[in-house]
């Protein structure tokens, strides 16, 4: 419903429900403000929003009072000028005036507004005392400089859902603080520091770095996850200082992940590669780009001479440019003559999209970041998506805090899981058996009859969920069955619903079967597959897999090429650390091992990378131009901002140039050209036909007396694959691998929190350090995969078939709070 209004004497309309401030905001019309946020609740704290609207008799709050139909709303009055004017004086009672040495100087909101509205002179004079609290590793407060306008404490608790800060004390003493005046101990996320409108909160990375008004601003995309958040780089000297969020820029619309924020100075990193090496007497040493070139191009020509194409493969990255991903797979294909080439998609994102087209017929399904908006109920299966993809995991907080049902289906306690309307705590690797109780009790009561869609495969189906009955499920899950039900009639019986889960190369419990009874599921519901979310893995993890990085005829894939010594003579990996991030990594090393050249082109001195017999060093994601496409499907172009470290180069170019030296032109003269080339694809997404088919549920491995827990890895909030353990910032939050284990485990094998733990698999064995947490349940460990000092991939299956894969292990207690014993 619309309705009109005038506002300075400009009629106006408007949406029924907007507030004052919104219809002026739309309409340009400026209103100054501290206090509000576009994305939090009406606060009406700061007072400076304050309008007449003609036939009332004081003064109304513009961020909190609904316009309606006939108003006549005056902004700048001589009466408006004097109240801001007050307020102003009175906020800058306690203000210290340290603008020099405040970085948020030139761009601070309380100095405009001074500027503009404020006395020369104040009547009134008191000073705060508070010392600064500077041992959070990330973010500065500065309590003397707060003007309590609470932003930061509501996008940190209604936004973020986190509510690590707070106001604590009265009167004069207020101020904002963790509980007790605790270190901060947050996400880090920094939305905090990017809501304050002063310098009360600061990122230490950038302090004391420059000034606003020296710095050169660019935008361009985050090189982490899949959601492909629109970054706005700041720099000096050539040199990135921070990076911000921008309300109302790209598919984030300003909100930004610590990774994000914070991960950017992986490209500074010490391991990073600067000048091409060869091995020489069993060392890298280091060379000319001529004579790289030149050894690659020979020992490539002499071993495709002896052992045919077919004995070359070639591994991309998920994190390269679409440019870089499609010049590999150009340069195997048209060059060497091979269809060897796959990337770690194949260990994740693979399978989704194999369970899209055995189900809905489709060979493409891109999210929807604004899916959960609306539904009715949401079950988020067995993932941590607020970790994994952060900014996605902030629509579902939403769509919880506009009303819908968020039921979390979970073994650990994940942040959706402590900000759930219900959830439902279940056995590690499970999931798959929680849908197919679902599906089995949604045929039970009928549903399929109501069906719009006559699909094939039903009866199949049917027979193959038909032991899932409500007491099975809780024997194989640890759902009690009156819970199970209750979710059950929840999530079938709702108007809308949507389910939402990760499948990526780090996580081993879930696979293809899961997938396949989630999108069932639905069917059996009558919703398309737009409401089954699966996020790709990584920035550019969908691009990847269109521009054909991966076989196309009869290639070897990843498995293959990484699992089977001797399959191959010679592999060329890009900007892939497959020894740290992939799975059973004891037999990736024997495969590496056994070939005459191993090619490793990246960014930094990887794990993978000093195996190799060459290194080529490579541009990273700001010192290049590129193309990355997000989990929408969305292209996004990123552009050069800095220059490349040392005699790095753009991965294109060095294939490029390798292939000239093999006098195979390409027909890629300069990165336009490129970019031409990949537009012309025709990308076929499929048609969409459903049918069902046999779903079940295998586990690779089952736990035994020998192994007796069940070892879950995955993504963390700070770290993500293998370019943010580069980052000193993540790095001063978290830069030790640790296990989470249950208090009632560690009491069992005698661990202490702290303490150095032995865990081993049937191949091989870590230590790391213990974090005793009831965050995971009795029989379950997490670790996340992020770290090389503590390789936990070494233990994990790999599964060739796309089925879940946690692995069953065994734990001993190996000293205390101190060094590892090894």
């Amino acid at each position: 419903m619309m309705i009109e209004l005038t506002i300075d004497g400009k009629k106006v309309q408007a949406r029924k429900g907007m507030t004052i401030l919104d219809v002026a905001r739309e309409n340009n019309i400026y209103i100054p403000h501290l206090c509000w946020d576009r994305r939090l609740k009406p606060y009406g704290g700061c007072r400076l929003c304050l309008v007449e609207v003609e036939g009332q008799r004081k003064l109304m709050a513009a961020c909190s009072t609904p316009a309606d139909n006939g108003m006549i709303i005056h902004t700048d009055t001589p009466t408006l000028r004097k109240a801001r004017k007050t307020v102003l004086e009175l906020l800058l009672v306690h203000h210290p005036l340290d603008c020099p040495i405040c970085d948020k100087a030139g761009e601070c909101a309380l100095q405009d507004l001074a500027y503009k509205y404020g006395p020369s002179e104040g009547r009134f004079y008191a000073e705060r005392k508070h010392d600064p609290e500077a041992t959070s590793p990330l973010i500065e407060r500065n309590p003397n400089r707060c003007i309590l306008c609470g932003r930061c404490v509501r996008v940190c608790w209604e936004h973020q859902g986190v509510g690590a800060i707070n106001f604590i004390g009265r009167g004069f003493k207020t101020k904002i603080s963790p509980a007790f005046e605790e270190t901060l101990d947050c996400e880090f996320c920094g939305q905090c520091v990017d809501a304050c409108p002063v310098g009360a909160l600061g990122a230490k990375p950038y302090k004391y770095r420059a000034r606003a008004w020296f710095l050169e601003s660019h935008d361009s995309i985050c090189p982490y996850c899949g959601v492909g958040c629109t970054l706005t780089l700041d720099l000096r000297e050539g040199r990135i200082l921070r990076v911000r969020g921008v309300d109302g820029k790209g598919v984030n619309d300003g909100d930004l992940c610590g990774k994000g924020r914070f991960g950017f100075d992986f490209i500074y990193g010490e391991s990073r590669l600067k000048t091409p090496m060869i091995r020489q007497d069993g060392e890298l040493k280091e060379v000319s780009w001529e004579e790289a070139i030149y050894y690659v191009t020979e020992r490539l020509k002499a071993i495709r001479k002896e052992h045919g194409p077919s004995a070359i493969g070639a591994i991309g990255s998920a994190r390269a440019t679409l440019e870089d991903n499609f010049m590999l797979q150009k340069f195997m294909r048209d060059v060497i003559g091979s269809d060897n080439i796959d990337s770690s998609a194949r260990l994740g994102y693979a399978w989704v999209l194999r369970g899209f087209e055995e189900t809905y017929g489709l060979r493409l399904n891109p999210i929807k970041l604004e899916s959960p908006i609306g539904k009715e109920v949401i079950l988020v299966l067995e993932s941590d998506i607020t970790s994994t993809h952060p900014i996605f995991g902030l629509k579902f907080l939403e769509a919880k805090n506009r009303g819908s049902h968020l039921m979390v289906v979970e073994p650990r306690m994940t942040k959706l899981a402590r900000r759930s309307s219900k959830w439902y705590r279940i056995k590690p690797a499970t999931g798959t058996v929680y849908l197919l109780g679902l599906i089995n009790y949604a045929l039970k009561e009928g549903v399929h009859h109501k069906m719009e869609l006559e699909v094939e495969g039903l009866e199949e189906l049917m027979d193959s969920v038909k032991e899932y009955t409500p007491e099975r499920v809780q024997e194989l899950t640890g759902l009690d069955s009156e819970s199970f039900i209750d979710s059950a009639k929840r999530f079938i019986n709702a108007e809308s619903r949507l389910i939402a889960l990760t499948v990526g190369a780090a996580e081993n419990q879930k696979g293809i079967e899961t997938v396949k009874a989630a999108a069932q599921l639905l069917m059996l519901l009558n919703e398309g597959p737009e409401a089954l979310q699966i996020p790709a893995d990584y920035s550019n993890t969908y691009g990847a897999w269109l521009t054909g990085v991966r076989p196309l005829s009869e290639g070897k894939d990843l498995y293959t090429m990484l699992y089977e010594p001797g399959s191959l003579k010679a592999l060329y990996i890009m900007g892939e650390d497959p020894l740290v991030t992939m799975p059973d990594a004891g037999r990736i090393e024997e495969t590496l091992r056994g070939l005459e050249l191993l090619i490793v082109q990246d960014i930094r001195l990887s794990e993978t990378a000093k195996m190799a017999d060459v290194v080529l060093p490579a541009a990273s994601w700001a010192e290049k131009e590129g193309t990355f496409i997000n989990a929408e499907g969305i292209p996004q172009p990123a552009p050069k901002v800095v220059a490349a470290a040392g005699e790095s180069v753009p991965d294109w170019k060095i294939l490029r140039n390798i292939a000239r030296v093999m006098e195979h032109d390409l027909g890629v003269i300069e990165f336009s050209t490129l970019r031409d080339e990949i537009s012309r694809i025709d990308i076929d997404s499929g048609i969409q036909r459903w049918r069902f088919s046999p779903v079940g549920y295998t586990l690779e491995e089952q736990p035994d007396s020998e192994y007796p827990i069940l070892m879950v890895t995955g993504n963390i909030m700070q770290h993500s694959g293998a370019l943010s353990v580069m980052s000193k910032s993540l790095s001063h939050v978290l830069s030790d691998a640790f296990v989470q284990i249950s208090p009632e485990d560690a009491g069992k094998y005698n661990v202490t929190d702290g303490g150095f733990i032995k865990i081993s698999s049937r191949r091989g064995e870590v230590f790391i350090k213990a974090r005793v947490s009831d965050e995971v349940p009795h029989g379950m460990l997490f670790v996340p995969v992020h770290f090389a000092h503590a390789r936990v991939n070494t233990l994990v299956k790999v599964s060739r078939d796309g089925r879940a894969h946690p692995t069953p292990v065994r734990i001993e207690p190996r000293g205390d709070n101190g060094s590892s014993p090894v």
